[in-house]
């Protein structure tokens, strides 16, 4: 039954492509995002509110909490006139079956057990050439929903490259139960986007822990100002 929804939904997607064609994203990555709108129609609700503040040019980093294994779906999904290229852990960019797919997506692996001087270089590789890079700051998936600390990564790569930083919140994923039951549960997700955050008074200031604090808790303080927003009144 998985192989044939899987099978209809490429069907689909191909199909659509073909009829409308993306004049932003390569035909591969269009497809599997036309793809990735349906799974996210059928199966979560997917609702993206201020997809507009995401910048079509210029260098951006997108930030988000990490409570789903489809997050990164759902982010590209809403970036409908750029690929997102994610900072992903080294351990699943290795996985056989996800390898493929993550090298067409361009995702960048990171080493989680220390400094990754590599992957950092290429995250700002991309952002002097305007790219879009995508950054779950907690660095793993919360278990029980809540925001947790956060890595200064994101923060030296805004400070070294002043790119905009675009804040994101997740409403409605439940609890992390698994890769696999997560990704097929049924629920009601709302993709929310703050205002971009410039860093204009810290550039150049990368190297000045201080100055990292202070641009990591901006970021962190503008996804739980989401957070608060998005709770029903």
């Amino acid at each position: 039954m998985v192989f044939i929804g899987v099978s209809l939904l490429l069907v689909i997607g191909i199909t659509h492509i073909l009829r409308r064609p993306s004049p932003f994203l390569p035909l591969p990555v269009e497809l599997l995002r036309k793809c990735a709108v349906l799974y996210l129609s059928v199966f979560k609700d997917f609702r993206i509110i201020n997809a507009d503040r995401i910048p079509d040019i210029g260098p951006v980093i997108l930030v988000a909490n990490h409570t789903a294994v489809y997050d990164p779906i759902c982010l590209q999904v809403a970036c409908r006139h750029r690929l997102i290229r994610f900072m992903e852990a080294r351990e699943y960019y290795t996985i056989p079956v996800l390898h493929t797919l993550f090298r067409l997506m361009r995702v960048i692996p990171v080493n989680r057990t220390g400094n990754d001087t590599a992957s950092i270089r290429t995250a700002v590789r991309e952002l002097s050439n305007g790219g879009c890079i995508g950054i779950f700051p907690e660095g793993r998936i919360s278990t029980d929903g809540q925001i947790h600390r956060a890595r200064q990564g994101v923060a030296l790569l805004a400070l070294m490259t002043n790119a905009v930083v675009v804040p994101a919140f997740f409403q409605g994923t439940h609890p992390f139960s698994g890769m696999v039951r997560d990704f097929f549960q049924f629920n009601h997700v709302t993709l929310h986007f703050g205002p971009p955050i410039r860093f204009d008074d810290l550039a150049g200031k990368h190297r000045d822990e201080p100055s990292r604090d202070i641009a990591l808790k901006r970021i962190m303080d503008a996804i739980m100002i989401l957070q608060e927003m998005s709770k029903p009144s």
